[in-house]
């Protein structure tokens, strides 16, 4: 397959109006090609954006044809070329796994190329699978994960559990019982025929995540697990795991849930964690979080711990105030234990035990949102205090949970109650400013620049534009989830809003979407009637510049010598 068939099919996705039936066949005629003939390697990487881009695309035929062919690419660079798999694993496979979600035949030939992709290069797919699977905001990828792990063991005899067995315990603490269900399903699956040394290795697992007994009972007794393990619960299990020179050492196998950040990850051959370089903010957006209010001294005490096993068990202490309803019986404890997690915050809980706070921040998320909902603005201010919290200290750390988060915040910035929205209107920023960029919460800002309550739409434009902001370096990215033209459609809209506020905190946020994509702008300030543009003109950041101005056409003026 020649580079101009990927050339062809890159112009067809920047059209401004894709012909989509076009579209469609000349997919078609791709996935043949995929079958049948060899790629050219210089043609893989743009083939690869674009099906990735068309998998996500609003019309249904083109995204699933898109799949259909990105599937069936992965197949061909897997006979043809495997280290080409290696090289785009990050992007392609966390797209395979957030496809396991949909309907059963795309969910069937996902497995396939996953499976496929684990072959080529086994430690990207169960690195991806960690981040992207099993932290994935929806409870359904998350169950999918976990069937998706019973097939490979099924196609692929040499699969073992072994590297992600902290992974698929930690879901038998799953907030969703769905995806505890599943969990238990998956490891008498995986472990039916286990040898005894991993049948140890599983229960001790168990037993240092502090699994429910009545759940571990049901495992063993499915699994059927013999007294003669009961002591290798209490006891370490000794490896001989081979040290970064080389040398065999013999050293007591630690857990992977209270082992130090690096440990952690040098067992798990995948680093969990964001880089430093990673967790920095550019200087545009350090400006625009400046604008945040700094709360006065709240007397919190930093709380410190002496080890993941105490931070552990200091954060389970505190799920079971948030089950149920908010009442009176609990509200108090409620506020007692988001106040008790920001002390963990400003202590050494990340800084030292970055892995066990991540994973126990997973079962407190659910009640942390239910915080910030609560009608007692008290709770609700330092739930979302928290937010803010965990954004400061913990940076892009919370990006799986940054989703959930925003669909409460933004519920809240509507409240009638001016703190209240104010309050979520700082967390958003905060959590835009220091978390990576995401296309869902790319388009539940887009969603409140639209929102009924002009409040909201107001937020929504700062929102907008922070985005814009701190992103500004992935235009690629945001291009190949079709974000640029979800942000042109509100940048429009609000630039037309009938709240004068609105259109007002709306400009700057075009002359930001302007500096990334001038042309699509130019067409933005073209439409604008005559009061419209002249007021968007007066913010124009370089107004020596004719490149953004519109000219308009005057009469020549006529009986003058």
């Amino acid at each position: 397959m020649s580079h101009s068939d990927a050339v062809s099919l890159q112009r067809q996705f920047d059209q401004r109006e894709i012909d989509i039936d076009s579209l469609v066949k000349f997919l078609s005629y791709l996935r043949h090609e995929f079958k049948h003939q060899a790629v050219e390697p210089k043609a893989i990487e743009t083939y690869f954006s674009c099906l990735i881009k068309g998998s996500f695309y609003q019309n249904l035929r083109v995204s699933q044809y898109s799949f259909a062919c990105l599937c069936h690419l992965v197949k061909r660079i897997y006979f043809q070329d495997q280290p080409k798999l290696r090289r785009y694993a990050s992007e392609v496979v966390p797209v395979l796994i957030e496809k396991l979600a949909d309907n059963s035949k795309v969910n069937d030939i996902s497995r396939k190329a996953l499976t496929d992709y684990w072959r080529a290069t086994s430690l990207d797919v169960e690195r991806c699978l960690r981040k992207a699977g099993f932290l994935n905001d929806s409870d359904i990828v998350r169950k999918q994960t976990l069937a998706f792990l019973c097939s490979l063991q099924a196609a692929e005899p040499k699969f073992s559990p072994k590297t992600l067995i902290f992974d698929i315990v930690s879901t038998l603490r799953d907030p969703m019982e769905s995806v505890r269900s599943a969990g238990k399903d998956c490891i008498v699956a995986l472990y039916k025929n286990a040898t005894l040394q991993a049948m140890t290795e599983l229960k001790s697992e168990m037993h240092h995540q502090v699994i429910p007994h009545d759940m571990v009972a049901e495992i063993v007794s499915e699994l059927g697990i013999n007294e003669e393990l009961k002591t290798t619960v209490d006891e370490p299990v000794v490896t001989t795991p081979l040290a970064s020179n080389g040398a065999i050492l013999s050293v007591k196998r630690t857990p992977l849930a209270v082992l130090p950040v690096q440990a952690q990850d040098e067992n798990r051959n995948v680093p969990f964690l964001p880089s430093e370089a990673n967790q920095s903010v550019s200087p545009s957006v350090e400006v625009f979080l400046k604008q945040i209010p700094v709360s006065a001294n709240e007397d919190l005490k930093p709380i410190f711990v002496a080890s993941s096993r105490d931070l552990e068990t200091l954060m389970e202490g505190l799920i079971s105030a948030f089950d149920g309803k908010e009442s009176e019986a609990n509200w108090a404890q409620r506020q007692k234990n988001i106040i008790t997690l920001r002390e963990i915050i400003q202590g050494n809980a990340y800084g030292d035990h970055a892995v066990t706070f991540i994973t126990c921040l997973k079962s407190l998320s659910a009640g942390i949102n239910k915080a910030i909902s609560s009608l007692r603005t008290t709770l609700s201010a330092h739930g979302c205090k928290l937010v803010i919290d965990l954004a400061t200290v913990a940076k892009n750390g919370i990006d799986p949970f940054v989703d959930g988060f925003m669909q409460s915040l933004v519920k809240l910035s509507s409240s009638t109650k001016k703190i209240a929205a104010q309050n979520a209107n700082f967390a958003i920023t905060v959590l835009l400013g220091y978390t990576s960029f995401q296309p869902r919460v790319s388009a539940m800002i887009c969603s409140a620049c639209s929102d009924k309550n002009a409040q909201t739409r107001l937020y929504g434009a700062g929102w907008l534009q922070l985005t814009l902001i701190a992103h500004k370096t992935h235009k690629a990215i945001m291009e190949s989830f079709n974000c640029m033209e979800l942000f042109e459609n509100c940048i429009k809209s609000g630039l037309s809003d009938a709240n004068p506020k609105v259109r007002e905190a709306m400009r700057p946020t075009y002359w930001e979407f302007q500096s990334i994509w001038p042309q699509r702008a130019a067409v933005v300030m073209k439409n604008l009637d005559t009061m419209a543009r002249k007021a968007l003109e007066k913010l124009n950041p370089k107004p020596e510049s004719a490149a953004h101005k519109v000219e308009e056409k005057r009469p020549a003026l006529r009986g003058i010598d």
